[in-house]
């Protein structure tokens, strides 16, 4: 029996020592899986740099989230960035980094994905714990980028904006005037970019409620600015004086209702930049169709209602010459029989070039259709700064 006893207790030493190498042994995998499944989802590589196309770059120039990008790069890269800042060098080595798409980093965080292969001894929260965060930390920098892409040509598109409703000359209501200049700088306002505000889903929905209410205010001023524009085109009594008095009024009203269908536009893509591509753009641009349609409808009428007025008043914007009246027709009615010219005198071409323009003005289509956020984020590291690498342009 003594063989007996001293089995059991040579056993009973053993399996504690057993127990902390499998430990010590888990916890290695642990690490080293973790580590190299992270290192996984970016695409670090080498680039020449010539082969950079320098009109696809556009810098990441907030420090929230060219911080929050670094952090994720490799401990090599973070060197060169912070040695590139100190010294400029065209020597310099150019690496390209990719951030997967958003739909493939969340099938890579899933159960199938990442985690797959994980040992039945391995601790539930541990390895999975570092994974998610590491694929929740590169998923929130590449929105942060995308993000601030969108929102930087938002705030290009309104500068422009502003420009164009400074150079509208004096208009007969100045109240409408005002509301769109106020409008134009309460979008901007929000176009700001703030990483704070990108990185918090309440401060980021709060944003959007504010776009709501600029949103409802914009429609507003456009079925304004339509019914002021069909209030001239339903007149078919104009004379030529007149006529051209309404063709200069319509233009304020013309040139605003275009400026407030590109602010539409503006706040849907904020609204799109800000959700973080969760609502789809034709969610961001349910109200648009309707308004693009109202813009479109206006514009038929007003064509139309410049061709019937420059027949009736004899009006040839070819040769930017019009029909005489009063006084003047009756004094060159006899020379008129003989040259038909001489019943026509000349218009200024500032008045043709107006007439004209509204006559095949087009309504401006909503340009951005592509969904950023769903795209791999490609960026390049040289001299010390972060780029954000734009697809190369449809051919």
């Amino acid at each position: 029996m003594e063989w007996y006893w001293i089995l059991l207790i040579v056993i009973a030493g053993c399996v504690p020592i057993a127990g902390a190498v499998l430990g010590v042994v888990c916890r290695k995998k642990k690490t080293k899986l973790s580590y190299s499944e992270r290192d996984a989802v970016l695409d670090v590589s080498e680039v020449a740099a010539d082969e950079i196309d320098e009109s696809r770059l556009c810098e990441i120039d907030d420090t929230g989230v060219s911080d929050r990008v670094k952090s994720l790069m490799p401990d090599l890269i973070k060197t060169e960035i912070s040695a590139g800042l100190m010294v400029t060098t065209a020597s310099k080595t150019v690496y390209k980094v990719i951030l997967p798409a958003s739909t493939k980093l969340a099938s890579a965080g899933s159960a199938g994905g990442l985690l797959s292969g994980m040992g039945a001894g391995m601790a539930a929260g541990g390895v999975g714990a570092l994974i998610s965060s590491s694929v929740t930390g590169i998923l929130s920098a590449a929105s942060m980028v995308v993000g601030q892409y969108y929102m930087t040509q938002v705030n290009i598109q309104l500068k422009k904006i502003a420009q164009s409703i400074s150079e509208i000359g004096e208009f007969q209501d100045n109240e409408f005037k005002s509301r769109v200049f106020a409008l134009n700088a309460q979008v901007g306002k929000s176009a700001m970019f703030r990483a704070e505000t990108l990185g918090n889903a309440r401060l980021r929905a709060a944003e959007i409620s504010k776009l709501d209410a600029l949103e409802h205010e914009c429609i507003s001023l456009l079925g304004q600015a339509a019914l002021m524009i069909g209030g001239y085109t339903e007149r078919t009594d104009f004379d030529y004086d007149r006529y051209i008095r309404a063709v200069a009024e319509v233009q304020q009203w013309h040139v605003c209702s275009r400026i407030l269908l590109q602010i539409l536009y503006e706040i849907a893509d904020l609204k799109f930049a800000l959700n973080l591509g969760a609502a789809s753009r034709e969610q961001c641009l349910a109200l648009v169709p309707v308004y693009v349609q109202q813009a479109e409808e206006t514009q038929r009428r007003l064509t139309a209602w410049h061709k019937f007025t420059t027949e009736k008043l004899g009006v040839r914007l070819e040769e930017s010459k019009r029909r005489r009246k009063g006084l003047d027709r009756a004094l060159h009615f006899f020379p008129g029989l003989f040259k038909k010219d001489l019943k026509y005198r000349d218009m200024p071409a500032s008045t043709v070039a107006l007439i004209e323009s509204q006559i095949d003005s087009v309504v401006p289509a909503y340009g951005e259709t592509t969904n950023r956020f769903d795209e791999p984020v490609e960026l390049i590291v040289r001299d010390g700064r972060i780029y954000y690498l734009l697809e190369e342009p449809k051919k």
